[in-house]
């Protein structure tokens, strides 16, 4: 049931903010999104007024220039509940350390959101970044903070599916999406022993190897290094005993990511220390000393 407009509020004020108090209202809008498609035949001027005179009674909760949170149940809404507003004009998918926690990978409790996305122009990119910047001086009220995370694949479609985070649905990356993600955004997740702790996690759990080997192959026509850095890892962390049944399905997988990388004489990088750094030759590649020493310590 909707709550009744405050008595001081005209005509437009009253009419906007029942249309915000419904359940599809934005969470995130711009007086764009007003004007096209909750109050159409209001003039740009009465409309502004109409905004002004809302913030000021606690409806509207403004973020930057032309920009606000939906504030008009009287609660504020959570980080999650702006994510596809923010990112409604692109593809994206929430991922990294909140989906890790999600499903189990992870103890940490996000804070930050991180949300892997392909822009569809430069004026795309721009807008999400300043939307994120805005949204970031708010963090206490909407309780974490949003950390766009520019792909690095160009594919943003493969290992994602629906799922309710904080009571709002949005497009997550799988759990085995997630471990691919661990050995492409290392340095966004911290650490590669994290990546390792994730890694050690899933073999755990009843991962898809077929969907796996599909989503690192797709990862590699974009990635080449993904094969390399992939298979390591998991070599790392099955020496660590995983339980007898995943044993040979994972040893298979890990084949077929050595025969990816046979097709090639290049050698790749995992960590930023290309001078100080150990070269794994069965894997063609150099894993700087920073990252080695952080699989060893976890």
């Amino acid at each position: 049931m909707l709550r009744e407009p405050k008595s001081e509020f005209g005509a437009t004020e009253a009419a906007i903010y029942r249309k915000l108090v419904q359940l599809d209202a934005p969470k995130l809008l711009t007086t764009k999104d007003v004007m096209e498609t909750i109050a159409p035949n209001v003039s740009i001027n009465s409309l502004t007024h109409s905004m002004s005179l809302l913030e000021s009674k606690g409806v509207l909760k403004r973020i930057g220039k032309g920009v606000y949170l939906n504030w008009s149940t009287g609660l504020a809404p959570k980080i999650v509940d702006v994510i596809p507003w923010v990112f409604r004009d692109t593809r994206y998918y929430l991922g990294l350390d909140a989906i890790a926690n999600h499903w189990g990978l992870s103890p940490q409790i996000p804070y930050s959101y991180q949300v892997i996305y392909t822009p569809k122009n430069e004026a795309h990119l721009k807008r999400i970044l300043s939307w994120c910047s805005m949204l970031k001086k708010f963090e206490k009220e909407l309780g974490g903070t949003l950390v766009p995370v520019l792909s690095r694949t160009g594919s943003v479609d493969k290992g994602v599916s629906q799922s309710i985070i904080e009571g709002s649905q949005l497009p997550i990356s799988t759990i085995e999406r997630t471990v691919v993600d661990a050995v492409i955004y290392t340095t966004e997740i911290g650490s590669a022993g994290e990546a390792l702790i994730w890694a050690r996690a899933a073999l755990s759990k009843s991962i898809d190897y077929a969907e796996l080997e599909q989503i690192a192959k797709k990862a590699y026509s974009s990635v080449k290094s993904v094969a390399a850095r992939l298979g390591f890892l998991l070599e790392t962390a099955s020496s660590e005993r995983p339980p007898d049944e995943v044993k040979d399905t994972l040893k298979k997988f890990v084949g077929k990511l050595e025969e990816l990388l046979s097709k090639t004489r290049a050698t790749y990088n995992w960590g930023g220390e290309k001078t100080a750094a150990k070269y794994i030759e069965k894997w063609h590649l150099r894993v700087s000393s920073a990252y080695l020493r952080q699989l060893r310590d976890v």
